[in-house]
């Protein structure tokens, strides 16, 4: 599955850069993101790793993280593995007249778990992805103004 989206975010592309990979302030914008059991003391320089713990209900699902490109205010590519399959997160920011664009897009190669659980996390998971960006414009609105 491929998921592309696309915002404007009227501040500097460090500064959206740092909201992004600072998992630990994470769950200030980001639902779903308040689990991070670990993150190594390089993070998120190239090759540094975190685990991200997915709750669902009484179930949780850690997700190995490793940052796979970095660099502050261009790009960022984010790896993750778990019991789901492969994925990947590409972050690219272009800044022009106080307005970065942020492109993102996710990918995953699913393991027989991910396509079985697919069908039915789909729509939650577009509803997720969809939410996380509008929180991200409004949190780094919110912290350029302030």
């Amino acid at each position: 599955m491929k998921i592309v989206r696309r915002v404007e975010i009227r501040a500097k592309p460090e500064l959206i850069w740092d909201v992004i990979t600072d998992l630990r302030g994470a769950k200030e914008w980001a639902p779903g993101f308040e689990d991070y059991p670990y993150i190594s003391e390089e993070w998120p320089k190239q090759g540094s790793e975190a685990i991200w713990r997915y709750h669902a209900g009484l179930m949780s699902i850690d997700f190995k993280l490793k940052m796979k490109d970095s660099e502050r205010g261009k790009r960022l590519c984010i790896t993750n593995s778990g019991a789901f399959g492969l994925g990947i997160e590409d972050y690219r920011f272009q800044f022009a007249n106080g307005l970065t664009i942020v492109g993102y897009e996710t990918s995953s190669e699913p393991s027989l778990l991910g396509r079985i659980m697919m069908p039915l996390m789909r729509k939650k998971l577009l509803r997720q992805i969809d939410t996380t960006i509008a929180n991200l414009k409004v949190f780094c609105e919110r912290k350029e103004n302030a």
